[in-house]
């Protein structure tokens, strides 16, 4: 069994109990030189009388704290703070800094909106078929066009609300294959699957494909590369579609080479922040766009642990939070290298942790078994509110 670990290359921010500062004061969004994150802490269910939480979204959970990470330089901080002190602590700043502290505040309350014609008040399944032969835990499971239908079909029974229609493997390691195959191995499925009334997603990270996709019924681009393709952000704001942008460093044949960072959730926060700015310059609502980690994507096991640690944090995006952690080697990892079909316990457990931190949404091979956890992680959380 590997032991968790603190490489060298794995950054660890420094616990204080008190600022040195005001909140955002020196913050480098106000010409200044510091950088500031806040993660929304001891949460709990939402219930009447608990009057000292904040509302975390539509979660169904509440903050009672807020961590204030800061960065000055190379140098990493944490701050636990009571919500009303952050709010003080920002008037203390100036005007720029309280109108900072109330955007912040806004994206981390505000209820989000459906996304896909589906309540984000509410967990959500997205199921994962890959119509490729290679990729790292279905690959060839789906590669004939009737067998992903088929699949497709018993999954929407089984409790998927998206389904994730892939034709290019983006596991470590992995090669680009031609628009043209992409297409041939997605479009059957895509076009079958939203005949039959699904709410069906296209895993493409390419304009081209893209287009496609849609043209044969696909409602939602899931685009691990984040809308980076020429033309993506521009298809996207034209078609009207949701999509679901996630953070990956490199590419995927390249990715797990050393992948290092500052600190990971604040660098995956900082680059998923500036993905939504230029999606949402170029016309793309906000209403329509939802983030991914990108668990496992450039990314150590230690690094993947830690955006679980922080996932709340990424509520300060002001958009819903999509979590694809299913039978990804960081599981085997902390394990015991258990081969990627034998994951699905370490998935349902990361799964549920994520929920616990307001994860609206869930990319799954096992649908029925995450269904069935999630519903019961769902029935405590309402027990806790009556």
């Amino acid at each position: 069994m590997t032991k968790p670990s603190n490489p060298d290359h794995l950054s660890i921010p420094r616990r204080q109990t008190q600022l040195t500062r005001p909140v955002f004061a020196d913050d480098q969004r106000l010409g200044g030189k510091a950088r500031c994150w806040w993660r929304p802490v001891a949460l709990a269910p939402m219930a009447s009388g608990y009057d000292h939480l904040i509302p975390l979204s539509n979660t169904g959970l509440g903050f009672g704290a807020v961590d204030i990470l800061e960065r000055h330089g190379d140098d990493f901080t944490i701050t636990r703070m009571a919500p009303d002190h952050v709010m003080r602590s920002a008037r203390e700043a100036g005007a720029e800094a309280v109108h900072l502290a109330e955007q912040q505040w806004h994206h981390l309350t505000s209820p989000r909106p459906d996304f896909s014609d589906l309540s984000m008040d509410q967990h959500r399944i997205m199921g994962i078929i890959n119509t490729t032969p290679d990729s790292f835990s279905d690959g060839g499971d789906h590669f004939d066009a009737n067998t992903a239908i088929a699949c497709g079909m018993a999954m929407a029974d089984a409790g998927a609300d998206i389904l994730d229609i892939g034709g290019e493997s983006t596991r470590p390691g992995a090669e680009q294959v031609s628009y043209a195959e992409e297409t041939a191995r997605i479009l059957p499925v895509i076009s079958h699957l939203s005949d039959a009334g699904h709410i069906v997603s296209a895993d493409t990270r390419h304009t081209q494909v893209m287009a496609k996709a849609l043209d044969a019924g696909a409602r939602i681009i899931n685009d691990v590369a984040g809308l980076r393709d020429e033309g993506a952000e521009a298809l996207v704001a034209q078609r009207s579609c949701p999509v679901v942008i996630m953070h990956m460093q490199g590419q995927p044949g390249t990715m797990q080479k050393s992948p290092s960072y500052d600190f990971v959730a604040a660098d995956v926060y900082d680059w998923l922040e500036q993905r939504i700015a230029a999606a949402t310059a170029a016309n793309v609502p906000r209403s329509q766009i939802a983030v991914d980690i990108g668990f496992g994507f450039g990314k150590t096991p230690q690094h993947n642990m830690t955006l679980m640690a922080w996932l709340s944090l990424f509520h300060g995006l002001g958009v819903p939070l999509l979590l694809g952690v299913s039978r990804k080697s960081t599981i085997s990892h902390f394990s015991k290298a258990e081969k990627a079909k034998d994951r699905m316990p370490g998935s349902l457990a990361l799964a549920t942790l994520g929920y616990s931190q307001g994860v609206q949404m869930f990319r799954v091979h096992d649908v029925a078994e995450t269904a069935q956890a999630l519903a019961l992680a769902a029935a405590m959380r309402l027990a806790d509110q009556h």
